[in-house]
């Protein structure tokens, strides 16, 4: 079982995209998402 971890996404939408996009080439079969998670692309952070 291939596990990747994301961590401090921070809204860089183009960031998460090319991580993503490695992943689905890897074929992992869980993907765990913690910490630092702002919402939407190039956040301020409020």
């Amino acid at each position: 079982m291939l596990i990747a971890a994301l961590y401090d996404i921070h809204g860089n939408f183009p960031a998460l995209q090319a991580v993503l996009n490695e992943l689905g080439r890897l074929e992992v079969d869980q993907i765990i998402v913690g910490g630092d998670v702002v919402l939407g692309p190039k956040s301020s952070g409020l």
